[in-house]
């Protein structure tokens, strides 16, 4: 048995297949395809089509597509969308045909799925929290291997924390999906006065209220509720004056930052503690745009679970697995269910623009690295989810903390935002306090050591915080062995990872891609499947 997932409609438009055991053979986003992130509005023609081919299969060979939202819930559906559905995924044969059956799952379950069946917990507390699903903002549920999921409580999008945060990423004059960056400015906010903003489940006092903070109908599109919230929020905060750049020193932007951060961290602790009164587990996973908030999941206690897909890329997976969950309880076997890097002509075309090419050596890029060098890391198959973690990836030591202003002129990110380290897990007790299973994504912010402030500036927040990344034997060949490498030179084992990305841009998906990132962001070095490729000076 086969079965399609596939995220789409809006955006991380995405497919993921599994086996009759539901086993996954693949998950891509569109966009690391089509190279216009997030894939608003676009069917997942080429992520379907990869999943497939990753199999050898084609769609005739499929049982069911299940798509992670419960579209005719919320829009009229008839067969000629179905028919609209299939034609851009599979070709106009698929049109009329009678199968695959189509199925459509509840976006919050479909969340829910993909969080549990990764964890490999046998019983647990799932917390879905989001900008929305069909109607709703935050659900939570209890799963029992034997006994699936029951739906405990939900909230409607009227308290969508997702909305909230999103207004104020505006205001800030971000884009749509650039939360990250007010998170990372967040801290900036610290010599300021931050305020619990009034989320009407969550007030000044800790305690829980019934209403929702704005007076608008339940059926109200998701907009109004961030227009809302925008209104609400610059009448509150002010303006902000100062060019993105320069926001770490504005003091409106700080404190607006601030305090959308604050409130998140507040209402997620709030939430975990009712998942897990309601479930009675101590165990909790975590789902949904929200659960990309590493400053609030890294605050939670353990132990928790976050996927390396809880944005709604990874609907995709869940709504696979709603059809046939894993057969065995495991965690999920490894991150890495994206496109493999083919090389075909590329070092030839690089060898005749003047680089050199050569078989790699870790100990040359070691050499490399102790000497300020700043490379990249394209290897193996692609990671699911917005965090590179080993495959696709900007490398450097992260001292000194001049480093963090480099990496971030080359990718043109803001000076001031932050970035992530990637260690050895008999290194990681030195730099921070065991993170659990968070370690494994960089699904959580740490405190760090006095050690780690001396071994790591680049990777050290303002705040004294990082995003770290435990890497466990077999899952970043190359990057595991420059860690080693560095310990045998007598060097600290710590690298800076940042995805292999220029600004506004996907992560880097396939060999050519690499290669045009690598000239275009101007890096010292590219370490391309086996091939070390350098510029020449």
């Amino acid at each position: 048995m086969w079965i399609l997932g596939i995220n789409w409609k809006w955006h991380d438009s995405s497919a993921a297949l599994v086996d009759g055991d539901g086993q996954i053979w693949a998950l891509a986003e569109e966009e690391r395809f089509t190279r216009v992130k997030h894939a608003w509005d676009t069917f997942p023609t080429q992520a379907a089509q990869f999943c497939l081919s990753t199999a050898g299969i084609t769609w005739r060979d499929l049982d069911v597509v299940a798509m992670g939202w419960d579209l005719p819930r919320i829009r009229s559906w008839d067969d000629s969308d179905r028919q609209l559905l299939y034609t851009a995924l599979f070709g106009s044969q698929a049109a009329t045909a009678s199968r695959p059956e189509l199925v459509f799952v509840e976006h919050h379950l479909a969340h829910a799925l993909s969080s549990f069946h990764a964890s490999g917990f046998d019983r647990a507390g799932i917390l879905v929290a989001d900008g929305s699903g069909e109607f709703e903002a935050m659900s939570i549920y209890a799963a029992d291997r034997s006994g699936g999921l029951t739906l405990k409580r939900r909230w409607p999008r009227g308290y969508s924390l997702g909305s909230m945060y999103e207004a104020a990423t505006r205001l800030l004059g971000f884009g749509y999906f650039d939360a990250g960056k007010t998170m990372g400015l967040a801290p900036y906010g610290a010599a300021h006065d931050s305020s619990l903003l009034p989320l009407g489940y969550l007030v000044a006092d800790g305690t829980w209220a019934t209403k929702p903070p704005f007076d608008l109908p339940a059926t109200a599109h998701y907009t109004e509720f961030t227009n809302a919230w925008m209104t609400y929020l610059a009448g509150r905060f002010g303006a902000v004056t100062h060019p993105a750049d320069q926001l770490d020193t504005d003091p409106v932007a700080a404190t607006l930052a601030a305090s959308a951060q604050r409130t998140v961290e507040e209402a997620m602790r709030a939430l975990h503690a009712e998942t897990v009164c309601l479930t009675g587990s101590p165990r909790v996973c975590l789902a949904g745009g929200v659960a990309l908030n590493c400053v609030a999941n890294g605050r939670l206690p353990e132990p928790i679970f976050v996927p390396p897909f809880p944005h709604d890329a990874g609907v995709a997976l869940g709504a696979a697995w709603s059809v046939r969950p894993p057969t065995q309880a495991s965690l999920l076997d490894s991150p890495y269910l994206g496109s493999d890097l083919t090389v075909t002509d590329e070092l030839d075309r690089l060898r005749g623009t003047g680089y050199q090419v050569e078989d790699l050596s870790l100990a040359t890029v070691v050499d490399l690295l102790i000497n300020g060098a700043i490379g990249a890391v394209a290897e193996g198959r692609a990671e699911a989810g917005p965090r590179a973690l080993g495959h696709r990836s900007v490398i450097a030591l992260p001292a000194p903390g001049k480093v963090r202003d480099k990496i971030n002129a080359l990718k043109g990110r803001e000076p001031w935002r932050p970035l992530a380290p990637v260690t050895l897990p008999e290194y990681a007790g030195r730099l921070w306090p065991g993170q659990g299973l968070r370690e494994l994504y960089m699904a959580g912010t740490a405190i760090v050591s006095g050690q780690a402030h001396r071994t790591m500036p680049a990777a050290t927040h303002v705040d004294g915080t990082t995003r770290p990344q435990v890497l466990h034997p077999g899952q970043a060949r190359i990057v595991d062995g420059l860690l080693h490498g560095l310990a045998s030179a007598g060097v600290p084992p710590v690298l800076v990872n940042t995805s292999f990305n220029g600004r506004g841009a996907p992560i880097i998906d396939s060999a050519a891609h690499a290669v045009g990132t690598f000239r275009t962001m101007g890096l010292d070095f590219l370490i391309l499947g086996d091939n070390l490729v350098r510029s020449v000076v």
